[in-house]
Order: structure tokens, then C-alpha cells, then sequence
């Protein structure tokens, strides 16, 4: 019995050896898929990482191009809103502070009076131009007639049309805009 024990007792020596080494193998398959899990998790958690850090700097980009074009906006509105303001500012100098050649102005007063004088007995003919400082002088106040989007002037039974020339204000005797 001793051989045949002895047999027995080696198989079942083999026998829990082979369970064991069964049992080890599974025990480190279960390693290697938890490590796995493991490297897994952690690299989806850098991809959302990335990808919040992606938002957020597109974020920072988009509030960062607002904020520019916004600044933009208020530059060139406050830009217009100056060259309104110099535009009425000029036209305001143009009409009632032009001292630049006072004493050109002055010998018109004189011919404008002598002018005023004429009107009193004749109107000007259609196409006349006359200065500023003539217009001025005119014995009424003109009244400001806007027809069809262009500014005529009224004085009396004659009507005048502002015309630029040389850098200043002149005025045209025209016909009576259409239903005047």
C-alpha cells in the first residue's frame, strides 16, 4: 500500500498544485484587467481634462473677441460723435464767426447795403449768386423751407438755395421748390 499511497499522495500533491497555479493565473488575469480598468479610467479622466481645458480657453477666446469688437464699437461711435461735433462746430464758424477775412467782409456789408437797398425796389434774377454776408444783410428773415430733401431759403417772394464755393457759403436765387 505504501507505493500505491505514495501514488496517491503524489496526485493529489499535483492536483493542488495545478489548482493552485489555476487559481494564481486567474488571480493575476483579475490583476491585469483591474490594471487595466485603472490606466483606463485614468486616461478618460485626462481626456476630459483636455477637453475642459479646450472649452475653457475657447470660452476665454470668445469673451476676450466680445470685449474687443465692444471697445471697437464705442471707439467709432465716440469717432463719429466727434466729427458730428466738428462738422456742426465748422458750419457754425462757417456761418457766423468766418473773421478769417474781416476786412473783405466789411466792403461786402457795404455792397450788400447797397444791395439790400436795390432789393427794396427789385428782386435778383434767377441764378444770381450772392455772399454770405449779402444774404445776411437782406432787409426780412429768410424762412427755412426743406422740400424733396433739399434746404431753400425764403425771403420775401424770393427763394435761395445754399451753394458752397471756395471753402465758404454762398447762396443762389432759384425757383420756388415744386407746390411753394
Amino acid at each position: 500500500m505504501t507505493g500505491r499511497s505514495g501514488q496517491r499522495s503524489e496526485m493529489r500533491i499535483q492536483g493542488q498544485a495545478q489548482r493552485t497555479e489555476r487559481a494564481q493565473g486567474r488571480a493575476d488575469t483579475r490583476q491585469a484587467r483591474q490594471d487595466t480598468r485603472t490606466e483606463r479610467s485614468g486616461e478618460r479622466s485626462g481626456v476630459r481634462s483636455d477637453r475642459q481645458e479646450g472649452r475653457t480657453e475657447r470660452q476665454g477666446t470668445r469673451q476676450e473677441q466680445r470685449t474687443e469688437r465692444q471697445g471697437t464699437r464705442q471707439e467709432q461711435r465716440t469717432d463719429r460723435q466727434g466729427q458730428r461735433q466738428t462738422a456742426v462746430n465748422e458750419a457754425y464758424d462757417n456761418r457766423y464767426h468766418d473773421h478769417d477775412d474781416w476786412d473783405d467782409d466789411w466792403d461786402d456789408y457795404w455792397g450788400a447795403a447797397a444791395v439790400g437797398a436795390a432789393v427794396a425796389v427789385t428782386a435778383y434774377a434767377i441764378g444770381t449768386t450772392i455772399t454770405a454776408s449779402a444774404f445776411a444783410a437782406l432787409p426780412c428773415t429768410s424762412t427755412t423751407i426743406v422740400a424733396g430733401g433739399v434746404t431753400y431759403y425764403q425771403c420775401g417772394t424770393t427763394w435761395y438755395q445754399p451753394a458752397y464755393s471756395g471753402g465758404g457759403v454762398t447762396y443762389v436765387v432759384v425757383n420756388p421748390p415744386a407746390g411753394y
